[in-house]
């Protein structure tokens, strides 16, 4: 997916928007995982009240716990992929990351003084784990990050190694200008 990225910058504001990463083919093979896993959980949630011992309707329960949990990662991917955006603000006094999908989204605030080590995101090297964040149903492949008040903040979701670079490049040389 070409130009996710856009830069808007204006004297004292540097303003950057990152489009999802999203694939036509895993979008609908998402869909149909998101369809196919919620049949199979309402079959399970339905013998949740048949007649079964104690046990049984205890591990029902413990399943539907877990098939909660994977179905809301799995639909909030999904939605992810389709509408989400990052959107990376900084001005004089601050730096601003908004995750968003459609309308709605999460706001960090940070001061510039209190931003350090900004570069990019080092993740574990374990080759299981980097399976697992870097699957398509997965919205935690980090590529920069920076510590704010001893805090990992990372940031900028599915860049190349490429796009990655020249963002950090363009927020590094507008933080030394507004400074």
């Amino acid at each position: 997916m070409k130009n996710r990225i856009e830069y808007r910058e204006q004297d004292s504001e540097l303003e950057v928007i990152i489009k999802a990463l999203k694939d036509e083919k895993k979008q609908k093979m998402l869909l149909l995982w998101i369809v196919l896993f919620s049949i199979c959980g309402v079959l399970i949630f339905t013998q949740f009240f048949g007649n079964y011992d104690q046990s049984s309707k205890i591990f029902f329960a413990v399943y539907m716990a877990f098939w909660l949990f994977f179905e809301f990662k799995v639909i909030y991917a999904y939605r992810w992929r389709n509408k989400g955006r990052e959107l990376i603000v900084i001005n004089q006094n601050e730096l601003i990351l908004v995750k968003e999908i459609g309308k709605r989204g999460i706001t960090q605030k940070f001061n510039l003084n209190e931003i350090n080590d900004l570069g990019k995101f080092k993740n574990d090297d374990n080759p299981f784990l980097k399976a697992m964040y870097s699957s398509y149903w997965n919205i935690n492949k980090y590529t920069l990050s920076f510590f704010s008040n001893h805090l990992l903040i990372p940031f900028a979701i599915d860049l190349s190694e490429k796009e990655s670079e020249k963002l950090l490049k363009k927020i590094k040389g507008f933080i030394d200008k507004v400074k």
